[in-house]
Order: C-alpha cells, then sequence, then structure tokens
C-alpha cells in the first residue's frame, strides 16, 4: 500500500495525523527528548506528505509568532527569551486552533465541526453532536434515546421496523406490533427485540448490548446468536459474543447523564467523556491502563478528570479548550 497523501486522506485520518503531530510537538516542548525519538520523528515526518503538512500545519503557528519575538529582540536585546516563554504559553491555548485549520486540506474548520458534529453523519436521520442527548418518537409509538454524538437511520415498512446505528450510543423503547418485528443493526450484526427497552453501542472493533428489560436476540453478521435477558449485555463483533460479567445495566447511565464504572480502566472513562468533549483528550498509554470505579456527571468532563487526577497518580496539561494531555506522574 503506497504512503496516504492529503488528496486520499479522509477526515478521520486527517485527525489521528493531526493527533500524532500534536504529540511530538508536546514532546518537544518537554525539552528531554531522546536522539532515538528524535529519529523516529523524523522517520514519521518522512514517512507520508500529510505527516509533513500536519507537522508545517501545527509548528507553523508557534514558528509565525516566534518571528514578532525575533523583531522586537533586534530592538531590545534580552527580551527575547521572557517573550519567547510567554508565547510558548500562548501557544498552549492556540496549539489545536492552529492545528484545525490543517483540516481536511479541503476545509479550514472541517476538524473543528467535526468536534461539534460528527461530519460523516449529517445525513443520518436521527443525530446528536457533542454533548448532547436526545429522545426522539418514532412512528410506531417506539421511541430512541441518543447518546452524545451518535446517528440512526430509520427503515420502517409494512414487514418490520428497523434501526441502523451509523455511531455512538441509543437506547429503544419498543411498542409492541406483533406483525413487525423491531431490530437495531449495527456493523456487527444485528439485536431484535423481544421485549420492550434495551441499549446498544458500536465502536470501530465492536458492538454492544445490554437488556434493560425483558429480552433479545443477538445474530452477528457471520451467523453467531445469543438470547440475552433482563440485566444481561454482551460485547460482540462479525464473528464472536462475549458476556458481560455481572449486571450490565448501569452502562445505560448515560441516559441520566451520568458515568458509572467499576473496575474500568481510565481509557474506557476517557472513551466515555470523549463524546461530552469538544475538544481532544490525548491518553499515554501508560494512565490509559490505570483502573477506578465512581459515578460522574458526563456533563462536566473536565471536572470528571480533574476528580481522577486526585484519587490516581495523574498529572494533566490543559491547552486552552482544545487539549488535554493526561500522563502518569513519576515517582
Amino acid at each position: 500500500m503506497g504512503a496516504m497523501t492529503p488528496a486520499n486522506m479522509t477526515l478521520g485520518d486527517t485527525e489521528r495525523t493531526v493527533h500524532t503531530a500534536v504529540d511530538w510537538l508536546i514532546r518537544f516542548e518537554s525539552d528531554n527528548m531522546t536522539d532515538s525519538e528524535r529519529r523516529a520523528f523524523e522517520q514519521w515526518r518522512a514517512a507520508d506528505p500529510a505527516h509533513e503538512l500536519a507537522w508545517n500545519r501545527v509548528a507553523g503557528l508557534l514558528n509565525e509568532s516566534l518571528s514578532v519575538v525575533r523583531e522586537a529582540g533586534l530592538r531590545a536585546p534580552g527580551q527575547v527569551q521572557a517573550a519567547q516563554r510567554a508565547l510558548l504559553n500562548t501557544r498552549r491555548r492556540k496549539l489545536l486552533r492552529g492545528a484545525l485549520v490543517f483540516a481536511g486540506v479541503g476545509g479550514a474548520s472541517a476538524l473543528l465541526a467535526e468536534r461539534q458534529m460528527a461530519i460523516g453523519q449529517l445525513w443520518a436521520d436521527l443525530q446528536t453532536g457533542t454533548g448532547q442527548r436526545q429522545t426522539f418518537a418514532l412512528a410506531d409509538g417506539s421511541s430512541v434515546q441518543l447518546n452524545a454524538r451518535s446517528a440512526v437511520d430509520i427503515d420502517f415498512n409494512q414487514d418490520r421496523r428497523q434501526l441502523h446505528l451509523r455511531a455512538g450510543e441509543l437506547i429503544a423503547s419498543v411498542a409492541p406490533d406483533a406483525s413487525r418485528p423491531f431490530m437495531v443493526q449495527t456493523t456487527h450484526g444485528i439485536v431484535r427485540a423481544l421485549g420492550t427497552r434495551f441499549l446498544v453501542s458500536q465502536q470501530d472493533a465492536q458492538s454492544q448490548v445490554v437488556v434493560l428489560e425483558h429480552s433479545v436476540e443477538l445474530r452477528t453478521r457471520d451467523g453467531q446468536h445469543m438470547r440475552i435477558r433482563e440485566g444481561e449485555g454482551a460485547t460482540f463483533n462479525a464473528g464472536q459474543i462475549e458476556r458481560i460479567a455481572g449486571n450490565a445495566s448501569a452502562q445505560a447511565a448515560w441516559s441520566d447523564g451520568m458515568l458509572a464504572v467499576e473496575n474500568a480502566t481510565l481509557a474506557e472513562v476517557v472513551a466515555a467523556l470523549k463524546p461530552y468533549y469538544s475538544g481532544y483528550i490525548r491518553l499515554s498509554p501508560e494512565a490509559a491502563s490505570l483502573r477506578t470505579f465512581g459515578v460522574f456527571p458526563l456533563d462536566d468532563p473536565g471536572h470528571v478528570l480533574r476528580t481522577l487526577a486526585h484519587t490516581l497518580p495523574l498529572k494533566m496539561h490543559h491547552y486552552g479548550n482544545w487539549l488535554i494531555s493526561i500522563d502518569v506522574k513519576q515517582a
């Protein structure tokens, strides 16, 4: 496979590349990069024209600001270092704003818009933006509640009632109709209602179902199937189903604006918070594996992260309103 060029990058590819460029910039700012890390950076930068473009765009914001400092230095020697430090702090507030201009090469504010609303889902029948939960009434008397940054297409006809979950998470409350089954389809399979209320979520690698009332029948894309009853849940991909241990109903706490976790990794907590945060959360691999428990308010991700920083060995750096970087404190 050839290198990805800006012309054939998707918005998801662009976002990942910008994230990587931001990571490199943070490492440079730490002033303790090793020679091997610098070589790795040069290899990353040379591996793809899109990497070079992302780096120039992110780092260029700082260079443009420092050119003003250099000019001032010619007129006021001795003040350059102090001004440079001030600009580095200013750059923290502007870092992602500058990076966002890079987005998509075809739309200067595409990535910024993507953090408010999943651009790829704009044409879905039902959708929610960042930090938004909403309940929609359906034509058959059923209703569906969408978590933040979720999208659904509706396919109702005389033979069936089917929702296609394109992204995110939903809770379906199903009205009875003996002649038309009610189903939710994800990339990985189909969940058929045998009762009234259940949750379905979809991620890149797998989907999840949790039964809140009565039961459902789950069938993966490759034909695996399972009956799941009230209080039970399962994760599944195209060919495999795995039950969730214990009472899975806590997975639905988001419908009340809460996040309930028990022995969850920090990576799982951050994944649940991301649909509620309009910026970016950078989590180091070491921090991602830490485990925690508790009940937290989804509508204030910053508060949740500050609370976790008091109970876990974490250090957080805020770069304005656009980036939170989380690492493990060094002993």
